[in-house]
């Protein structure tokens, strides 16, 4: 990834980031408006787009990374590790943080360190990420959904009746996350870019790809389709057209 574009894409993201959380903050999460054009139209393009990347592209790199550094090896490695990386979220966010949080009750904190960690992992994956075209559509998926998750933790936080300036804090260290990730996973790819680091490469790919589907499936796809109340034509239309844009993408990369 191009230094040049790694700073814009940092900056857009945390820059929507913050956007999402104050419009929360200072609307006590009434946003309605802000919710209705990111759920029906920017969340569910995301979704598609993190499903195409998953899908196409970091598992199809994996797997080509995985025969050409182990050709002896005929087991689908990628795949189990792209599973390993979705169960590993799936275990993070359902089982231990959910288990806390009923037991402890601070749920403002555990959805920031979920989401935290859904947005360090998100970073890696652009940071990482050498083929242009695939780098700014992750990067726009990934702005698209930054806003709505910032609105989200901020939401928690009013509900919480947390005081504003610790709530500005968390806002904040949740918007940097992303960006730290960017230059962690840019400079990663320049070190395996020094030496032959396919084998290290194709790992990260392929859990980075469990993660990017699961963010997309249960993270984003079964809270939008959850709402009976409304059509979900529009958001599905916008779901297709992030995974077909994807799909378009792999003609030429």
């Amino acid at each position: 990834m191009h230094a040049g574009f790694a700073v814009l894409a940092a900056l857009a993201i945390f820059a929507t980031g913050m956007a999402g959380g104050a419009l929360a903050l200072r609307t006590g999460g009434r946003g309605g408006g802000h919710r209705l054009l990111i759920a029906r139209l920017g969340a569910p393009a995301a979704a598609g787009v993190f499903l195409g990347a998953g899908f196409i592209h970091m598992l199809g790199d994996a797997g080509e990374g995985f025969a050409r550094v182990l050709p002896q090896v005929d087991f689908p490695l990628a795949f189990l590790l792209a599973a390993v990386g979705f169960v590993a979220v799936l275990a993070i966010e359902r089982v231990v943080f959910k288990a806390a949080t009923v037991a402890e009750g601070p749920s403002a904190y555990i959805l920031t360190l979920v989401l935290g960690l859904h947005s360090l992992l998100a970073g890696l994956a652009l940071g990482v990420e050498d083929t242009a075209l695939v780098g700014i559509a992750i990067a726009i998926a990934i702005v698209a959904h930054k806003g709505a998750a910032a609105f989200a933790l901020a939401t928690s936080f009013v509900k919480a009746g947390m005081a504003r300036p610790r709530a500005w804090r968390l806002i904040v260290t949740f918007c940097c996350i992303t960006p730290l990730g960017i230059f962690a996973g840019r400079l990663l790819g320049n070190l395996l870019a020094e030496r032959p680091g396919e084998l290290v490469e194709a790992v990260f790919d392929s859990l980075a790809a469990g993660t990017f589907l699961y963010i997309a499936a249960l993270d984003i796809i079964q809270e939008e389709f959850d709402d009976r109340a409304s059509s979900h034509v529009p958001a599905f239309l916008a779901l297709l057209a992030g995974l077909m844009l994807m799909a378009v993408i792999a003609i030429w990369t």
